[in-house]
């Protein structure tokens, strides 16, 4: 399928995708609308097993929504495509998803990454959430997922003054996996997601589920979670698999069975 503000790459065992919407990368209908239909064209391709979100452009990651389009939406109600939406099908994904920020991160664009199971973000770049200087909230999932990230104390202090964080602030707050030089950033993400494309897709599946699930409900429900996926893992060939690879001494085939 064709995207008109992604660039797609296709590399071995995953995907990468830069946002190409200058100048600020802003996460408008068309934006969502392509992050959507790669969603939906990876979860069955079973060639497709992580994929890399970065945006184009050394600066910005993303500023977040295009608030061109604001005054449409407040005249015609609810846009066709909610970040909303978007965004809680990238936090289910049963595959993992990794944010290369090589630039900063705002508003949605911050939630954009918080969604994501990994981020690696660049030693320049800042990460924040400045709604509430526009007179506005985090509108896509933020006052939800960075307590959820950091802890209620900072995230309030984060989103109540507006004021972003730096790369050094984000990650011993836990906001993000990891800091590096800008211009080593994609080439991170890379190594990572083709460490991830090299494990076992059911087991990664499950793990993702169990911790995402499991994070909004209680422990023994959690662990229910946690027991329902363990018995489709243990059932599969990919176990079978792992175990003869380890007596065996060589790396595991995994195929997703």
């Amino acid at each position: 399928m064709e995207h008109t503000k992604l660039i797609v790459e296709k590399q071995d065992g995953y995907v990468v995708a830069a946002i190409n919407n200058p100048p600020a990368n802003a996460l408008g209908q068309p934006v969502l609308a392509d992050l959507n239909a790669l969603l939906d064209e990876s979860l069955n391709d079973n060639e497709v097993r992580a994929i890399v979100i970065t945006g184009s452009g050394e600066k910005l990651f993303s500023a977040g929504a295009d608030i061109t389009e604001f005054a449409s939406i407040q005249a015609d109600g609810a846009p066709k495509i909610s970040g909303h939406d978007v965004f809680l099908k990238i936090e289910n994904y049963p595959k993992p998803i990794i944010a290369a920020m090589q630039g900063s991160a705002f508003g949605g664009g911050n939630e954009l990454s918080m969604s994501c199971h990994l981020r690696i973000l660049s030693a320049s770049a800042k990460i924040g959430l400045p709604e509430v200087k526009l007179g506005i909230i985090p509108g896509w999932g933020g006052t939800q997922r960075l307590p959820r990230l950091i802890g209620k104390t900072k995230a309030l202090e984060v989103m109540l003054t507006g004021d972003p964080l730096s790369a050094e602030d984000a990650l011993s707050y836990g906001l993000v996996n990891k800091v590096v030089p800008a211009d080593q950033v994609l080439s991170e993400a890379k190594t990572l997601a083709a460490k991830l494309a090299k494990g076992a897709p059911l087991a990664i599946r499950e793990i993702l589920k169990a911790v995402t699930q499991g994070l909004n409900t209680t422990i023994e429900e959690g662990i229910k979670i946690e027991q329902a996926g363990s018995a489709v893992v243990f059932a599969s060939q990919d176990a079978k698999e792992g175990g003869m690879a380890f007596f065996q001494k060589r790396p595991p085939n995994f195929q997703g069975k």
